[in-house]
């Protein structure tokens, strides 16, 4: 009876989506019990990831492939805490910036039962459980990507259904080969693959490929990304969940899933699938950097960078050893914070001024201090200069090329860390020392429910870089498991 609390985070979330449906709240009270619900559901991760660790739930079992399961893992404590820690955050911010887009009842219910929905991602147990969720998780940001109502976001939200539910096609293709061979979709540590004969190693290569390009698909593997910046139409707090939590990293955390807990990594050396993935790793990490370059648009220039910081993810994962695997997870965390807090000042920005280019921001450091120094401090952490975060990630990433022989790797990942400058350094360059339009800027931050969550990540963003130890320990626990 006590393994039932596992679904508590997953459907309490729902409850109140539905609540604030039905209920219509007057603005103050939805907007505290939006905030009360994720707070406590919050709690509720972190109680169960202290006091039911190794908990396992089969809510519904019709058969070996339709079998409902939840398991709480080092893996999913390490996800679902993610989530849930930035969707309080996001959820502050939110209250005070979807006053000027409308809808704000419709807006909260979807945004709150996706947060059930991604920790229901976190939690599954097996293969089959991630794919209805990662299904359910398309349905529930569709509307959220669309939130505007206007021809350019209904064609971004076409785009962003026909993309995921491809790739999502390709997963159960993989599935079907997959269940064919094992009889089994349980994530194992180091997979469930050690007893199958080496005459089934093209189908087994073939359903680890079509899989890992399917997933890949949400963590905007070029060329599938095209849906990323198109999604951009959709409301700051959208983009943030898109790019940051939600959507691009429970494709991250899929592809880790299927590689460490249902194929392994001796599995898939044999398999030599890794060559043909790593190539499209590598485009996806250089082409971001040199598209985001060339765009003026403040948001889409992040949505490109993301395309770009996805990868490192993406090759964290595929050179399969340890370091490179605790590279990779560590730039997940990383890349969430501060790229949730670049959209967040990017959002500032748009809701204090209503401007959105870059050419158009002159002089708004001095206008918006706190932002754009928050803006400025995520911008070098994701540029990744020591001591921040994003330089502990990306020198585990370079570890992990040179460990696997290839010294390519660290290169590329230098070239990648130099185009991040060269297209975040003149943002804040324009921003601080150059003068705009009016002689005089008035000093105008944001309203506090956006400037107190982007201080508040920076400030986490801070002191990842500081003290990554914690961290760092805990991501080893999970890949010394693995490999």
């Amino acid at each position: 009876m006590k393994n039932l609390l596992i679904i508590l985070p997953i459907l309490f979330p729902f409850l109140a989506a539905i609540t604030i449906a039905v209920a219509k709240f007057q603005e103050k009270k939805r907007n505290v019990f939006a905030a009360v619900s994720v707070i406590l559901n919050l709690v509720f991760v972190v109680y169960l990831s202290h006091h039911m660790p190794g908990g396992k739930l089969h809510l519904l079992k019709i058969n070996e492939f339709l079998d409902i399961y939840f398991k709480i893992d080092k893996l999913s404590i390490f996800f679902s805490s993610l989530v849930s820690i930035l969707w309080v955050f996001t959820t502050i911010y939110s209250m005070e910036y979807m006053k000027h887009e409308g809808k704000e009842d419709r807006f909260f219910s979807y945004f709150i039962a996706t947060l059930g929905i991604t920790l229901g991602i976190a939690f599954s147990g097996n293969l089959i459980t991630l794919y209805l969720f990662y299904e359910f998780l398309t349905l529930a940001t569709f509307p959220l990507v669309i939130h505007s109502g206007s021809k350019e976001a209904l064609e971004s939200g076409k785009k962003y259904l026909i993309y995921s539910f491809g790739g999502a096609t390709l997963v159960l293709f993989g599935m079907i080969i997959l269940f064919s061979l094992t009889n089994n979709l349980t994530f194992v540590p180091k997979g469930i693959l050690n007893n199958v004969s080496d005459s089934n190693i093209y189908l087994i290569s073939l359903s680890y490929l079509v899989m890992f390009i399917g997933f890949g698909v949400k963590a905007a593997l070029v060329p599938f990304h095209a849906w990323l910046p198109q999604a951009m139409v959709a409301p700051t707090p959208v983009s943030s969940l898109l790019h940051a939590v939600a959507v691009v990293k429970s494709g991250a955390f899929a592809l880790i899933r299927i590689t460490y807990y249902i194929f392994g990594a001796e599995v898939i050396r044999k398999t030599h699938s890794a060559g043909y993935l790593t190539v499209l790793i590598v485009i996806s990490i250089l082409m971001g950097s040199f598209l985001a370059l060339h765009q003026e648009n403040l948001k889409k220039r992040l949505a490109y960078s993301t395309i770009s910081q996805l990868g490192y993810i993406l090759l964290g994962i595929i050179l399969l050893n340890e370091s490179s695997l605790v590279g990779g997870m560590l730039h997940l965390i990383n890349h969430a914070v501060i790229k949730i807090t670049l959209f967040f000042c990017t959002g500032a920005i748009m809701y204090t001024t209503g401007k959105t280019e870059i050419g158009q921001i002159a002089g708004i450091g001095r206008q918006m201090p706190i932002t754009m120094w928050c803006f400025t401090i995520s911008s070098i952490s994701l540029i990744g200069i020591p001591p921040t975060n994003g330089f502990v990630s990306k020198w585990n990433l370079a570890l992990g090329g040179l460990i696997d022989g290839k010294a390519v790797f660290p290169a590329i990942l230098l070239l990648s860390a130099l185009l991040t400058a060269m297209y975040l350094l003149p943002v804040i360059t324009e921003a601080f020392f150059k003068k705009g339009d009016n002689v005089i800027l008035l000093k105008k931050e944001a309203p506090k429910k956006m400037v107190i969550p982007i201080v508040c990540i920076t400030m986490i963003t801070v002191l990842l870089g500081l003290f990554p130890n914690p961290i760092l320990v805990f991501v080893r626990e999970i890949a010394n498991e693995l490999i």
